[in-house]
């Protein structure tokens, strides 16, 4: 890809639509199937929407950790693109080698056929990648998953879905409460989320332009010491040089309490961001809308905010879908 990516924006989901689901990381268990059929029928019953399941959603690769062999499931989400009849694609878990299909997948289709897709954590690889190659707004987003107490059991993150994704709504509601952690104003486009995901992108073409960014930042279960190496190679890969601005999200292994038991865990990651940024003058403002097991926002990637930490304000400014 040479030149100037220009923004695409993907159609809104409306009563009809079909959502394909897609498993690019993780291979499913028994108990998923149980997790996709309750999310199936809420969709289904309570929005008006058509689930499509990818052919190797639940294929094994040989070593038993994915979904599927890599040409297989970048096949899925190709398709997925180039198929006419689906609306959404949704990247169903996370795990860890989503960046395996990286070089499989057809960015010259998805170009050509913008839509939305959405999905979290090991998704956030693709999320980054096809914004960076296309300039499609992708969403990062709870799992499609129902039934186990998360996901889209929350009533803020279904109430998120249809605000965002049917709507168009550019509030991020605040659903606990905020804090300022470095005062100041920003504007920027939204670029993360999972901390571990990002870095998995370091030193490839699918490594996002952060100039001028607003940094989301979340993380599942890293310890002090891990997430002490992980800021630093942000800060090493120039992150914290172009940044505009910093969110932080939840931070899963920092703020559940059993977690911090488990790895020791003394201090607050508030404190670890200002130590690790304190050469720098960018706001930052601590939420907990987006991450690992909380309740989710449907954050647009690539699209401009405002941000004002002290206000603890933060608003979309630009359409993400139309």
């Amino acid at each position: 890809m040479e030149g100037k990516i220009f923004k695409l924006i993907p159609k809104k989901l409306k009563r009809g639509d079909k959502i394909g689901i897609v498993a690019p990381s993780k291979n499913l268990g028994e108990e998923h199937k149980d997790y996709l059929n309750k999310f199936k029928d809420y969709v289904e019953k309570d929005l008006g929407l058509k689930v499509v399941f990818g052919k190797y959603i639940f294929e094994k690769d040989k070593f038993g950790t994915a979904a599927g062999t890599p040409e297989q499931r970048a096949e899925d989400i190709n398709n997925m693109f180039k198929n006419k009849e689906i609306n959404a694609i949704w990247g169903y878990q996370g795990g860890g080698s989503a960046n395996q299909v990286l070089n499989l997948l057809d960015f010259k289709a998805i170009k050509e056929n913008p839509k939305l897709f959405m999905g979290m954590s090991d998704i956030d690889v693709l999320l980054l990648a096809i914004n960076k190659m296309t300039g499609l707004i992708t969403f990062n987003t709870p799992d499609s998953k129902r039934g186990r107490g998360l996901d889209l059991d929350f009533d803020y993150s279904r109430k998120s879905f249809v605000e965002r994704i049917f709507e168009g709504s550019k509030e991020i509601k605040p659903n606990s409460k905020w804090k300022c952690i470095k005062e100041g104003k920003a504007s920027g486009k939204i670029m993360g989320c999972n901390i571990s995901c990002i870095l998995k992108l370091a030193g490839t073409k699918y490594f996002p332009n952060f100039d001028g960014a607003i940094l989301f930042l979340e993380g599942y279960t890293p310890d002090v010491e891990e997430m002490q190496w992980k800021l630093e190679q942000l800060k090493q890969n120039g992150v914290f040089d172009k940044i505009k601005g910093m969110v932080i999200g939840f931070i899963y292994s920092f703020q559940d309490e059993e977690q911090r038991k488990e790895k020791d865990i003394n201090i607050d990651f508030e404190d670890m961001i200002l130590e690790a940024t304190k050469e720098y003058n960018f706001p930052i403002l601590k939420i907990n809308e987006f991450g690992h097991k909380c309740q989710n926002a449907f954050i647009p990637i690539g699209v401009n905010v405002d941000m004002d930490a002290k206000k603890k304000v933060l608003n979309i400014i630009e359409d993400f879908i139309k």
